[in-house]
């Protein structure tokens, strides 16, 4: 069974780290609690300046993306 898990990554903690990330993006998503975290005093203001808080949980995302993508890339290359 281990195996099978190891094989789904593709035996990368690269790509481990990028589906928990992604993953997390989505449940704050569907959660919708993104802007009850960026209410904090302080935060709310520094974050609100650069992004927008109704938006993170698809820059989560997105960052999950790229990076299995580049990891898949990279793990292509040390195959050949």
């Amino acid at each position: 069974m281990w195996e099978k898990i190891k094989a789904w990554f593709r035996h990368s903690a690269t790509i481990l780290w990028a589906r928990l990330v992604g993953f997390g993006g989505l449940v704050i998503a569907a959660l919708g609690t993104a802007a009850d975290l960026f209410e904090l005093p302080g935060i709310k203001d520094s974050i609100q300046a650069l992004l927008d808080p109704r938006h993170v949980p698809y820059y989560i995302i997105a960052f999950a993306l790229v990076t299995e993508l580049a990891r898949r890339r990279t793990l292509n290359k040390d195959t050949e």
